[in-house]
C-alpha cells in the first residue's frame, strides 16, 4: 500500500483497506447490475442465457474499468478539472481516458480468452472501435464521481474552517471585551484607594490588601469565560469588601441566592459591573445609606440574576451615564456568549433606585 495521504484528502479516496474495499463493492454491484440487465433483455427477446458467460464477460467488463480507479482518483489529486484551468486539463482527461480503452480491452481479450476459450470474441481493434464511446462515457462518469467526492469533502473543510475561524474572532472578542472590561475596575479601584491614601490610610491599605487578593482571583480564572455563579459571588466578594471600605457603614450589600443557582454557569466577572454601577450611579450619589441586593433565581432553563439598589434611580437628568464600560461590554458579552439566549435589561426598582435583571442560558457541569 502507499503511504497515506494528507488527513484533506477525502476519507473514500484514501489508500486504505476500507476504501479499496467499498470501491470494488461498488464496481460489483454495478456489474451484477449489468448481468442483470442482460439477462432481462435476452428473456424478452426469446435467447438463451448463458449464465457462464454472462457473468465471466459482465465481471471482467466492469473489473477491467475498476483497476484505473487508483490511477484516476491519483489523477483528480493533482490535476483537478476546475473552473480557473479547465483549458489545460480536459484535453489531459480526455487524452488519458482515450489511452486507456486500449489496454482495458486488451486486458480484457486476454482474460476472457484464459477463462472461456471456447467462446468467439472480436479482435482488438474491432472491440475498441465498437465500444469506445460507450466505454469513454464509463471512465468520465467514474471521473465525475470521483471530483464529486473531492468537491463535496473540500466544501465540508471551507465550512469547517468558516466556523472555527468564526470561533476563534468571537473567542478573541470576548477577550477584548474582558481586557477592556478589567482595566477599567481598576482605574476606578485606584482611584478610590487616591483618594483615602491622604485621609485614611489605613482604609486605603485595607484596599489594596483585598484588591491584591482580588485581582489574584480575577487571575487564576483569566481563560475562563464562564464560572459558576458561586466563584463569580464569591470573586464579587473581595470587591464588596474594597468598597466597604470606602463607604464604610453607607454601603449593605444583601444576596438572596435560590436553591441550585451556585452550580449555574455565568459569564465571568459579570456582576461586578452591575455592582459597580449601582454603587457608582445610585449608592455614591445620595446623602445616607444605602442597599443592593443581589438575587439569583435558576428557572427549567435558564439563571435570572438581579442587581437592584436604593440609590437616585433612572429620573436624573442627562448626566446619569446609565450604560457605560462595564454595562455595554456586559450587554456585548452576553451576546458573543448565548446570542439571543440572553438578556440584559435595566428599569425603576420598586420604592426607588435602578434594577438590572440578567438571563443567561442555565448550564451545569455535565
Amino acid at each position: 500500500m502507499p503511504p497515506a495521504p494528507p488527513a484533506s484528502t477525502p476519507p473514500l479516496l484514501r489508500w486504505s483497506w476500507s476504501s479499496v474495499l467499498i470501491i470494488w463493492a461498488i464496481w460489483t454491484a454495478l456489474a451484477l447490475l449489468s448481468v442483470g440487465g442482460a439477462a432481462l433483455t435476452f428473456r424478452q427477446i426469446g435467447r438463451p442465457i448463458e449464465w457462464r458467460w454472462l457473468l465471466t464477460s459482465r465481471l471482467l467488463d466492469w473489473y477491467t474499468c475498476a483497476l484505473f480507479t487508483p490511477l484516476f482518483i491519483w489523477m483528480a489529486r493533482r490535476r483537478p478539472i476546475e473552473r480557473s484551468g479547465w483549458g489545460r486539463t480536459v484535453p489531459l482527461w480526455l487524452a488519458l481516458t482515450s489511452v486507456c480503452i486500449i489496454p482495458k480491452y486488451a486486458l480484457f481479450l486476454a482474460l476472457m480468452k484464459l477463462l472461456l476459450p471456447q467462446s468467439h470474441m472480436p479482435t482488438l481493434r474491432e472491440m475498441v472501435s465498437q465500444s469506445f464511446v460507450i466505454e469513454s462515457m464509463v471512465f468520465w462518469a467514474l471521473i465525475g464521481v470521483i471530483h464529486a467526492v473531492v468537491y463535496y469533502y473540500r466544501y465540508r473543510e471551507r465550512e469547517m474552517e468558516a466556523a472555527l475561524l468564526q470561533g476563534q474572532l468571537a473567542e478573541a472578542r470576548l477577550e477584548a471585551l474582558g481586557a477592556q472590561l478589567h482595566p477599567h475596575f481598576l482605574f476606578n479601584t485606584l482611584q478610590g484607594i487616591s483618594t483615602l491614601l491622604h485621609r485614611d490610610p489605613d482604609a486605603a491599605d485595607r484596599m489594596l490588601a483585598r484588591l491584591s487578593d482580588l485581582l489574584r482571583r480575577t487571575l487564576r480564572r483569566a481563560e475562563s469565560q464562564e464560572v459558576p455563579l458561586g466563584d463569580e459571588l464569591e470573586t464579587l466578594d473581595n470587591y464588596v469588601a474594597i468598597q466597604q471600605v470606602r463607604f464604610q457603614d453607607r454601603l449593605t450589600v444583601e444576596k438572596v441566592i435560590g436553591p441550585g443557582a451556585e452550580e449555574v454557569f455565568v459569564p465571568h466577572f459579570v456582576l461586578q459591573p452591575l455592582v459597580e454601577n449601582a454603587i457608582e450611579h445610585g449608592i455614591a450619589r445620595r446623602a445616607g445609606a444605602g442597599r443592593i441586593t443581589i438575587a439569583a433565581l435558576r428557572n427549567d432553563d435558564h439563571l435570572e440574576l438581579s442587581v437592584t439598589d436604593d440609590g437616585s434611580g433612572l429620573d436624573h437628568s442627562n448626566d446619569f451615564p446609565v450604560e457605560g464600560i462595564g454595562l455595554g461590554n456586559t450587554r456585548r458579552r452576553l451576546a458573543a456568549l448565548y446570542g439571543e439566549r440572553a438578556a440584559l435589561t435595566l428599569g425603576p426598582a420598586p420604592g426607588g433606585g435602578l434594577r438590572v435583571d440578567l438571563v443567561v442560558p442555565l448550564r451545569r457541569p455535565g
